[in-house]
């Protein structure tokens, strides 16, 4: 297939490229920046890069055409960091009004299928979160308004080799802090890991292989999958304790920690994913368990560390 993956160039969606790539697919990738890992794939005649923003009409209309799907994955992300850091209006025009944007460039363009990732329902006032739950219905919006298939894929804390940290690649146009990379860089650098609250608020904490594969079974599926909502989970989460107990066991390495207030726009919650549709739909179950992810991604934290700090 021609498949278009806007930020591409990101965690996630680099995994997918490759994998898109090593499938025989044709790639095109629009996103901010030109990561490293998206940088390999320069002399492949399947693949293309377009340095741009998405809410570049023009470029984006011109992107989209002849597209058999779409993966949506560019938006400003961050749950305090879109508070503290980054600017509300343009996180809300980046992921809201942009999102609407490729809605209306695919229906026009006769888009087969589009797939978005979103985020759990939880109560968090944070503009990460508000326009997440928006970009899921307005996907629905345009499956049963506008006759376009939109697929939303929910996802829990994802966790991987080139997932970013706070104070990561200087030229990426945006860095956040996620659990797992925290707890590795702020240890190897001798540094506390710091714990908002607690520790006791849960969350699914999915490999990100598994992501890659449900993705790829959602773009090759049969299915009418139109405004479907596909949990990207197992049903079982872990607390933030039990994440540095479960790093320090795959590392073999003692994380020293700190418990300071919550960060804003987070609670305590516990947060559980409903693996049913991926089972019936996708037929899928995942198969990386965290002890075996954990360990495949500190290989990739050590190697950053030597790079960017030693």
């Amino acid at each position: 297939m021609n498949i278009l993956v806007t930020g591409g160039a990101g965690f996630i969606g680099s995994h997918v490229v490759d994998r898109l790539l090593s499938d025989g697919h044709s790639v095109t990738v629009v996103d901010l920046w030109e990561s490293d890992e998206i940088k390999v794939h320069r002399n492949n005649l399947n693949f293309d890069f377009v340095k741009a923003s998405v809410l570049d009409d023009k470029i984006m209309e011109k992107c989209i055409v002849g597209k058999d799907r779409v993966i949506h994955m560019a938006a400003v992300l961050g749950t305090s960091e879109t508070i503290t850091t980054y600017d509300v209006e343009k996180t809300a025009l980046t992921n809201v009004v942009g999102t609407v944007k490729i809605l209306k460039h695919c229906k026009k363009n006769n888009v087969g299928r589009v797939l978005i990732p979103t985020t759990p329902d939880v109560p968090w006032l944070n503009p990460y979160k508000i326009t997440k739950h928006a970009v899921e219905n307005f996907g629905r919006l345009f499956s049963e308004e506008f006759d376009l298939e939109v697929v939303a894929m929910k996802l829990g804390n994802i966790y991987g080799a080139r997932e970013r940290w706070l104070d990561g690649p200087k030229e990426a146009p945006y860095n956040y802090q996620k659990v797992v990379p925290t707890i590795l860089m702020e240890t190897l650098k001798g540094n506390k890991f710091q714990i908002f609250g607690n520790g006791n608020q849960k969350s699914e904490y999915i490999y990100v292989d598994d992501v890659v594969q449900s993705f790829v079974l959602a773009l090759e599926s049969k299915k009418d999958l139109s405004g479907k909502v596909i949990h990207i989970g197992r049903g079982k989460n872990n607390s933030v304790n039990e994440i540095v107990t479960a790093v320090e066991k795959a590392w073999n390495r003692r994380v020293d920690v700190e418990y300071v207030d919550m960060r804003p726009g987070e609670t305590h919650i516990e947060i559980a994913l409903d693996p049913t549709n991926l089972k019936n739909l996708l037929d899928y179950e995942l198969q990386w368990d965290l002890n075996n992810g954990l360990v495949d991604t500190i290989k990739y934290y050590e190697e950053m560390y030597r790079k960017y700090y030693v």
